[in-house]
């Protein structure tokens, strides 16, 4: 509930919350007062707080016997403190900080009781982001429009040098216009493109958080793709997506491969895994392209792009397993399932792709179909899920685990130590279950067994 400069918590105090305001002005600061005034649930939203007018050292006194405190930031004046609720919280003490370099530590940071809270706000990167709602009144501190500039779907940045200050703070800006529906201002747009090759100086790491927070965070990704593609941003940060704009296909698609891409992460549901693969599942068309009898081709382009996808996955330092389970489904995503496969060819399929990958799999597909809006391909992938739900719920023999014999097996019937041989013994025990699913029975297995040591 608020009015237009109150705001009342959907909660009571807690505790800590109480005693420190007996001490100080305790504020709720940046994303949580942004997201209440977009109307989002208190419930859904990070807490951080400001604490006004209380030193550290007291305020780790008042704060001790009411939760644990994790002094880890106690150079940047940040207390990382668990309440009795289990939850954790960052509380700031009110700072100053100029840049003394290029990177996004290289910050002298003064952190001071005596500094009031709107001075603390606008430091801060974005009018959206330097609002604070006192905790005692429920009084809203808003010292650069930032509520106006919400309303209207503004995106603007605090001062003329923010992003040199840290130019991270593009990405960020980048993310929230996609994540919040914003039009970029154009002063801010010029500094962001001014700005720009100063990306340059801030780790992978750090630009591929904000870009995982965009695919998590926006119903359509495309926005910022698009600002990005639109500013000259997206060639220094994933310049293989970039260059495919303008790059024509075939009658199958409606779209540039640009378009297409970022059209297909939209449809996508919003999972890393799926909107990575669904964004990059393409991108091997660029190289691939062909014209033959008059048609435009991409034979094997999945191929191509998935080399692309494992590339660019690595350039941003994701995990390997991550990196693994993209590139994988990006290669496979071209598989056709046809009327004439028999359920050994499907439960030969399931086992290629690995049955833990089926279900990602069908959704990159299928977002690649609704991006180009095609009802056939959809039903077709809703036909060839529905064949694939039917050899998964006959409890088919798709694992070496779900064979009726082990290695332990094995090696007892032949008498010998175990070793590499097993696994090859076992993996062909699969393959015959998995074309005759009547034979997964200790006995037959075992007798196998013996008869492939015979022709040894």
């Amino acid at each position: 509930m608020r009015s237009d400069n109150v705001i009342r918590l959907e909660r009571p105090l807690r505790e800590w919350e109480r005693e420190l305001l007996g001490e100080c002005d305790l504020y709720l600061v940046g994303g949580i007062v942004r997201d209440l005034l977009r109307g989002k649930h208190y419930d859904s939203l990070d807490e951080d707080y400001l604490a006004v007018g209380i030193g550290y050292e007291k305020l780790i006194e008042v704060l001790r016997p009411l939760g644990k405190s994790n002094l880890v930031g106690k150079s940047f004046g940040v207390v990382k403190f668990t309440g009795a609720d289990g939850a954790t919280v960052d509380i700031s003490l009110p700072r100053t900080e100029y840049s003394v370099g290029p990177g996004h530590r290289d910050f002298h940071v003064t952190f001071d009781p005596s500094i009031p809270a709107v001075q603390d706000l606008v430091r801060r990167d974005f009018t959206i982001n330097s609002m604070a709602l006192h905790l005692g009144t429920g009084g809203l501190v808003d010292p650069l429009g930032g509520r106006g500039d919400l309303a209207a779907g503004i995106l603007r940045v605090n001062r003329e040098g923010s992003f040199r200050e840290d130019p991270l703070r593009i990405m960020r800006g980048v993310q929230f216009l996609a994540r919040f529906g914003l039009k970029v201002e154009e002063g801010t747009r010029r500094m962001m493109v001014r700005d720009m090759t100063l990306l340059s100086t801030v780790s992978v790491e750090r630009v591929r958080e904000e870009l995982n927070k965009m695919l998590l965070g926006a119903e359509r990704p495309s926005e910022g793709f698009l600002f990005m593609h639109d500013t000259g941003i997206l060639g220094l940060v994933l310049p293989e997506l970039d260059e495919t704009f303008g790059i024509e296909q075939n009658e199958y698609h409606p779209d540039d491969l640009f378009m297409h891409s970022i059209r297909s992460c939209d449809a996508a549901r919003p999972d890393l895994l799926i909107r990575w693969s669904a964004l990059l599942h393409d991108l091997g068309k660029k190289k691939m392209k062909r014209e033959i009898d008059g048609r435009i081709v991409f034979y094997r382009h999945e191929e191509e792009s998935a080399g692309i996808a494992g590339s660019i996955l690595e350039r941003f330092k994701f995990p390997r397993e991550f990196t693994k389970q993209v590139t994988h489904l990006v290669r496979h995503h071209m598989f056709q399932m046809t009327d004439d496969w028999s359920d050994a060819a499907v439960r030969r399929f399931i086992v290629r792709i690995g049955v833990d990958n089926i279900e990602d799999l069908f959704a990159v597909c299928e977002a690649d179909a609704r991006s180009r809006a095609d009802r056939d391909l959809m039903d077709h992938l809703e036909t060839e899920r529905g064949r694939v739900e039917r050899i998964l719920a006959s409890e088919a023999t798709l694992k070496r685990e779900h064979l009726a014999v082990n290695g332990s097996d094995v090696i007892e019937r032949l008498g010998i130590e175990g070793g590499p041989r097993i696994g090859e013994i076992l993996q062909t025990l699969l393959d015959i279950v998995i074309e005759h699913p009547e034979m997964n029975t200790r006995e037959r297995l075992l007798g196998i067994v013996s008869e492939m040591e015979k022709h040894q």
